[in-house]
């Protein structure tokens, strides 16, 4: 565990030297980077350029492991590096998960046929987002059965959460580990407007009717802010979450594992805990037999998200 904790620091390090707002130094920086840690790990780099406003041509980085024939359908690893302006450095937002993938990437098991990407163009910058993982999906030759993709992963929502992962959609069973709490969920937690707003890349790969799980410990505080940086990552969480990734990587199945809401009061209960959140609202969650309603759920954004932005770190106080 030390060393993978030590691996994770020196890869979030490199990361968040700057921020990766596309056509910055630090972009640039990150492209470099990224294909000098796959050719380290003894594998070739294959770059997908796309075109993209504002910024022109903008770049996937991806690699292939395990069998090379065409017709073996393929797991798609994949994390965007790019970052907004005023996301600061962006260590969980989304170097967190880059580095998560990079260290996955060095343990690829040689009988199942994974390619990891890294996505450009995944943050909104006044044109639209996930364009990356959009051209990708679209341009990609290969089939692919299943796509994993993760998104801030290495922080904390709010006091209680320090071991919780948030976990959707089918194409994974609910993870399992020792350190880890993770709550496999529908998609309407994520997605209260409905599906028109996908959260991440993995939205692009759910388009094409491509089974998908996302894996994000949710978005806190510090959440696209200059705030976002690496004495705010919880790197034992990300390496327990790295192992129990590479072990799941090694089990090769098309089984889908249909979210419920199963454990969701269990997760309002957790919510209802910190003082912030223990009125009658978060009460009736807890209370709940079946899952929330949209109206619900948007009610607990609203309520829940201003909040973390107003009190910040003080929530731990």
């Amino acid at each position: 565990m030390n060393q993978t904790v030590e691996a994770l620091h020196a890869h979030i390090q490199q990361l968040c030297a700057d921020g990766r707002r596309p056509r910055s130094s630090g972009y640039k920086r990150t492209q470099e980077y990224i294909c000098d840690c796959i050719k380290s790990a003894g594998h070739s780099v294959q770059i997908q350029e796309f075109f993209a406003l504002p910024f022109g041509n903008c770049k996937n980085i991806f690699t292939e492991t395990g069998p090379v024939d065409t017709a073996t359908p393929r797991v798609v690893v994949g994390a965007h590096y790019d970052t907004l302006g005023r996301s600061g450095p962006g260590a969980d937002d989304n170097a967190s998960a880059v580095a998560i993938v990079l260290e996955l990437l060095t343990q690829a098991p040689k009988d199942i046929a994974i390619t990891y990407v890294f996505f450009d163009y995944e943050e909104t910058f006044g044109f639209g987002a996930t364009k990356g993982s959009r051209a990708f999906a679209r341009d990609y030759d290969k089939p692919v059965s299943k796509a994993i993709v993760l998104d801030l992963v290495g922080g904390s929502l709010m006091p209680g959460f320090d071991q919780v992962y948030f976990q959707f959609g089918p194409a994974l069973p609910c993870l399992q580990s020792e350190q880890l709490d993770f709550f496999h969920l529908p998609m309407l937690f994520v997605e209260p407007v409905g599906t028109c707003v996908p959260r991440s890349d993995y939205g692009r790969f759910r388009s094409m009717g491509i089974p998908f799980t996302f894996i994000s410990s949710g978005t806190p505080w510090y959440y696209h802010t200059v705030n976002d940086v690496p004495e705010h990552l919880h790197f034992v969480k990300m390496a327990a979450l790295l192992d129990t990734l590479g072990t799941q990587l090694t089990v090769e199945s098309n089984i889908l594992h249909e979210p419920t809401w199963q454990r969701f009061q269990i997760l309002a209960e957790k919510i209802r805990s910190v003082p912030a959140f223990e009125g009658e609202f978060f009460q009736s969650l807890a209370q709940l037999d079946n899952g929330p309603s949209r109206l619900s759920m948007l009610r607990l954004y609203f309520k829940v998200l201003p909040v973390l932005k107003k009190l910040g770190p003080d929530l731990w106080h």
